[in-house]
């Protein structure tokens, strides 16, 4: 079982060995010893701890990797490409990119590509993943002109296909909320400032898709979604990140990984089996890493910085982000309040269930006559996605946001909602409730000034009952709403993720994202 072939090559050893003797290896040299072990196909599993090391050695003799063992030491892993400009070219270069150059690792396709395309190979399909969302880039399938079915057209004249709007047909997708790691990848595959020298660069960029690895494994059964089996590729990225020659420089303090899903959903104790999520955060490599999230935790800076969830409109250049201001600026919103979303039971252990029942029934009581007055005005209108698949068919959430003055925004499963960004970018004024759903998050993207293009009321006293929150939002002065629905449109871009290889010169989520990393690696 056990096959040696030794070999030398730039002073480093080859050994090939089977996946147990590789097991054996981590755990007589500890983690002091051996940083990790690659395996023939090129993964690399980090070394376990002792106290896991034969639960790990069970698991591999049931599923036996194929065999080789790959020992890196004071080496990068991969060689520099070498530029095919001329020196005046690189000169050039140089000076428009002084500041900010970008490193992205070329890391092996088992921690990005692969589980791409295992998704969409995959049969049966993935648990709880839409594989058709990975598609075009992460945007996900691009939505059709004809959206609406011959049938929905003929049953109300209420919803006009604001997306079919000439010039912005091609900018509307099916964008999953949890695909931000394809985007953010292929958004730096075309940033104009790369470097294949991670000296050189003021930070380098860690392509791993750990939400698309993770999802499946959080609702299957079994062997598929044990904790193994959900640590295993961030257990690799480990072992891959400690053989790189600038990781142990630098211990991870020039490094940024984007995280796809919530921030909670990587910090399980690492030897908790029973816990949700995976242990990512809390691997000790991790803690200097600049981490960028759809949800952090306000209270934990060292967790990173919260960006914009991806919406539906991607637009390929300037005149269509004008375009879409325009046509947000003139709609008639003939609606004062609107909530998109899906009813919570009431349990204690779910953020927004609480908030979310009493919201629902406020506004179905004003949903009634005598609060509807006869030319169609509405007081507050209610769009359940348990009925309508909002995510699926963004249209009808464009159209309702559209329509509407506020936007009810009570959390979810957890503070944040994408629901934020959909009633952003139609213009709506977002109504939040815990102070953690945009204020505390989005530092970089939003204004400092949450007053200046939101409502907020206290959690408790909605609950309570102690506030009519669709009566104190008809109180609000006609100047006041104008000056937030003014100051929504002026920062629509900063929410937005253009088509990659897109030539904008409006910045854009992405490229706000950047311009803040590159500061503040410069000032540290």
């Amino acid at each position: 079982m056990e096959e040696r072939i030794r070999k030398q090559h730039h002073h480093h050893h080859v050994w090939m060995v089977s996946s147990m003797l590789a097991m054996v290896i981590c755990l007589s040299a500890g983690l002091y010893g051996l940083m990790g072990v690659v395996l023939q196909d090129g993964w690399f599993h980090y070394c376990p701890k002792p106290s896991v090391f034969l639960q790990q050695l069970a698991a591999n003799t049931r599923s036996e990797f194929q065999e080789a063992v790959q020992y890196h030491q004071h080496r990068s892993i991969l060689p520099n490409r070498v530029s095919s400009q001329g020196p005046e070219g690189e000169a050039e270069e140089e000076e428009s990119c002084m500041g900010r150059y970008v490193h992205v690792y070329d890391l092996p396709p088992f921690f990005n590509q692969k589980l791409v395309d295992d998704c969409l190979s995959a049969d049966p399909p993935w648990v709880y993943t839409h594989c058709e969302d990975l598609t075009n880039r992460g945007l996900g399938e691009r939505i059709s002109n004809n959206i609406f079915s011959d049938s929905k057209k003929n049953d109300s004249d209420l919803y006009d296909n604001v997306l079919a709007l000439p010039g912005l047909q091609d900018a509307w997708y099916k964008t999953n909320q949890f695909t931000l790691e394809l985007i953010y990848h292929e958004r730096f595959k075309h940033y104009d400032c790369l470097t294949d020298d991670p000296d050189k660069a003021i930070f380098t960029y860690i392509p791993f898709y750990s939400a698309l690895d993770l999802t499946p494994k959080l609702f299957g059964d079994g062997v598929s979604s044990n904790a193994a089996a959900r640590d295993r590729a961030c257990q690799r990225l480990i072992g891959w990140l400690q053989a790189s020659r600038h990781w142990e420089r630098t211990g991870g303090k020039n490094h940024v990984l984007l995280l796809g899903r919530i921030v909670w959903d990587y910090t399980r104790r690492e030897f908790d089996d029973h816990g949700w999520g995976n242990p990512l955060l809390s691997f000790p490599e991790m803690e200097n890493v600049t981490k960028l999230s759809i949800e952090i935790s306000p209270t934990r800076e060292d967790q990173g910085s919260g960006i914009p969830y991806p919406t539906a409109f991607h637009p390929s250049s300037d005149a269509q982000i004008a375009s879409w201001q325009t046509r947000v600026s003139s709609s008639k919103r003939e609606t004062l309040v609107v909530f998109a979303g899906v009813p919570r039971s009431d349990n204690k252990r779910v953020v927004g269930s609480s908030i979310r029942s009493e919201l629902m029934k406020q506004c179905s009581n004003y949903s009634q006559p005598p609060h509807n007055n006869n030319n169609n005005n509405k007081m507050c209108s209610l769009l359940s996605c348990s009925v309508i698949d909002c995510e699926r068919n963004p249209q009808l959430l464009m159209e309702a946001f559209l329509n509407a003055v506020f936007c009810l925004q009570p959390p979810g499963d957890s503070a944040t909602r994408k629901g934020v960004f959909d009633c952003l970018i139609a213009g709506g004024i977002p109504v939040f409730f815990n102070p953690e759903t945009a204020y505390m998050q989005y530092h970089w993207h939003l204004p400092q000034n949450g007053s200046s293009y939101s409502v907020f009321f206290p959690r408790e006293a909605v609950v309570n009952g102690n506030v009519d929150v669709i009566q104190e939002l008809q109180r609000i002065p006609r100047s006041a709403i104008a000056s937030m629905q003014h100051t929504i449109n002026s920062f629509l871009p900063n929410l937005l993720y253009s088509k990659p290889g897109s030539n904008l010169t409006t910045p854009d989520a992405f490229d706000i994202s950047v311009q803040n990393l590159l500061h503040r690696f410069r000032q540290n």
